[in-house]
């Protein structure tokens, strides 16, 4: 699984199976859940297989600094912490941090 065509085609199938799940079950699915929402959960899995078991951590750890500066800029800005307006909003940096995360994992591996 450590080759990197295998795991951008892992990610490209995941992103189409989920694609046609949602079409499949368009009455059930949620309406703001999209294909990218899912690709944390990918993209972390195969940084890990990327990056020797010494530097994941920092990515996890990036990650929980994110969830916290988020938590701090609804507090300062609302007053107050509604979990239905921080899990969208932490889900959505997450796409973006993860997916940064393994372009790097990609970086280092050619890199290291």
């Amino acid at each position: 699984m450590n080759n990197l065509p295998v795991q951008l085609l892992l990610l490209i199938l995941g992103s189409i199976i989920i694609i046609l799940l949602r079409r499949l079950l368009h009455s059930l699915w949620p309406q703001r859940l999209r294909y990218y929402d899912f690709w944390p959960l990918f993209t972390l899995y195969l940084s890990a297989l990327n990056l020797s078991w010494n530097w994941f951590p920092y990515v996890m750890i990036g990650w929980m600094t994110l969830g916290i500066l988020i938590v701090i800029v609804q507090i300062i800005s609302k007053g107050e912490l509604l979990y239905r307006r921080f899990f969208p909003v932490f889900w959505r940096v997450s796409v973006v941090y993860t997916t940064i995360a393994y372009l790097c994992s990609i970086f280092y591996r050619f890199m290291g």
